[in-house]
């Protein structure tokens, strides 16, 4: 697996591209555990999340389905604290799927600015 994060709108989908020849899609849960790449992953977290799922039990899943695949991911973890339980409920579990993501990864990289900065 091949984890690329960073700030909305900071060129990860066209660094990706760059770097491994795939175009990352936007994917819903069933079909981000066999697509090759998946663009907006924190938005999967979030559907997952509001259908009453287990983001635990899903990145289970996840990580046995398509051990391979490249994920890019926006961080939604930092900046000011959602008043709303919701809100705050999906940045925490997002973020605890995303470390087990990048544990399970070969290759980490950050995207700002379109750069890449390699953490893994």
């Amino acid at each position: 697996m091949k984890l690329y994060i960073g700030g909305a709108h900071q060129g990860k989908a066209a660094y990706v591209t760059a770097q491994t020849g795939l175009s990352p899609v936007p994917c819903g849960p069933e079909e981000a555990l066999s697509a090759p790449a998946v663009d907006r992953f924190h938005r999967i977290c979030r559907t997952v999340l509001e259908q009453g799922g287990d983001l635990t039990a899903y990145i289970d899943r996840f990580l046995a389905g398509n051990p391979g695949a490249v994920v890019v991911s926006d961080e939604i973890g930092l900046g000011v604290v959602p008043l709303d339980p919701f809100e705050r409920r999906w940045r925490e579990e997002t973020g605890r799927a995303l470390c087990r993501l990048a544990a399970a990864s070969e290759r980490v990289e950050r995207i700002s600015c379109g750069l890449g900065l390699r953490l893994k």
